[in-house]
């Protein structure tokens, strides 16, 4: 590589780090939360508590996990009934370094279950979704994206609101303008399976987890949207972030977006609530906590 191009690419990944830098700063200390008391029922030792699991998915996005990930064990060790699910989506970003280095001891105590496969080339949302939710043993799934935070008691409030209502509820953690937690769904692990999961077939990026929580509606499922700002930090992206590692081509967020739910929208309207049945799901290889044994996930 010539000394202009290296130039050219520095000159483009320093400013491209500092504005991270700079929203980081942002979404940590500065943009506002009205965080409420929260009720003294959810700590309930009589009630019933169901198992939790927190599915994340990972490639290239250390940087997010490095600020949220032990976080958010630290925030609901205290339920106990709970599970961290971490799929490394063959990241090239030194993750299982980091995951050696900071968690290991979680690990060894059974909390967190790290996953990692060699096989994508790209980011597909539906298909590492799937894959750490079908991995995870709970008997209620959470989908917590890497650049989320829990919050402090998110699992006991979690199992709060699902013994306050019926079997087949969803609840949905989001609200203006807190966009970054869109994708924060609990639903029970059999209404998760009996729906098929994340769609597989949709494009690697965008709208996969509206079209779960549309058919969710759709086969009558309760929705709860959730509004309470304990449990609504993250650390934003831009489009260019949330697409980059996904296509080869490098297509536009929004491109793929709009694409997916022009399909979901198809699908719902024409009854097809069901996601992966004339394919299946995609079959993995995954290395379960640092094993050499690869294990195939069908």
């Amino acid at each position: 590589m010539s000394k202009s191009s290296v130039s050219k690419k520095i000159n483009k990944i320093i400013p491209s780090l500092l504005e991270r830098k700079i929203r980081f700063l942002r979404d940590r200390h500065f943009r506002a939360y009205n965080n409420q008391k929260l009720p003294k029922e959810m700590y309930d030792i009589s009630a019933n508590h169901h198992s939790i699991s927190f599915c994340t998915t990972c490639m290239n996005r250390l940087f997010h996990l490095k600020h949220t990930y032990l976080q958010n064990i630290l925030d609901n060790l205290d339920y106990g009934k709970v599970e961290f699910v971490l799929i490394n989506y063959n990241s090239q970003d030194k993750l299982d370094e980091w995951v050696k280095e900071k968690l290991s001891k979680y690990i060894d105590s059974g909390l967190l279950n790290y996953y990692k496969t060699l096989q994508p080339s790209v980011f597909h949302a539906s298909i590492a979704k799937n894959l750490a939710h079908r991995l995870a043993n709970g008997e209620v799934l959470c989908n917590l994206d890497g650049d989320n935070y829990t919050g402090k008691d998110f699992a006991y409030y979690i199992n709060y609101l699902l013994n306050k209502n019926e079997v087949n509820s969803l609840l949905h953690f989001r609200k203006e303008p807190y966009w970054g937690t869109e994708g924060r769904i609990v639903l029970r692990s059999d209404d998760f399976h009996r729906l098929g999961g994340y769609d597989e077939e949709l494009l690697p990026i965008g709208h996969e987890d509206h079209d779960l929580l549309n058919r969710a509606r759709a086969s009558g499922i309760k929705y709860i949207n959730v509004t309470v700002e304990n449990f609504l930090k993250y650390l934003s992206n831009t489009t260019k972030e949330k697409a980059e590692n996904c296509t080869e081509e490098g297509k536009d967020y929004y491109e793929l977006e709009q694409a997916n739910k022009k399909r979901s929208d198809h699908n719902i309207a024409n009854g097809m609530l069901v996601a992966n049945q004339s394919e299946g799901f995609n079959k993995i290889e995954v290395f379960h906590n640092f094993s050499s044994e690869k294990i195939t996930i069908n």
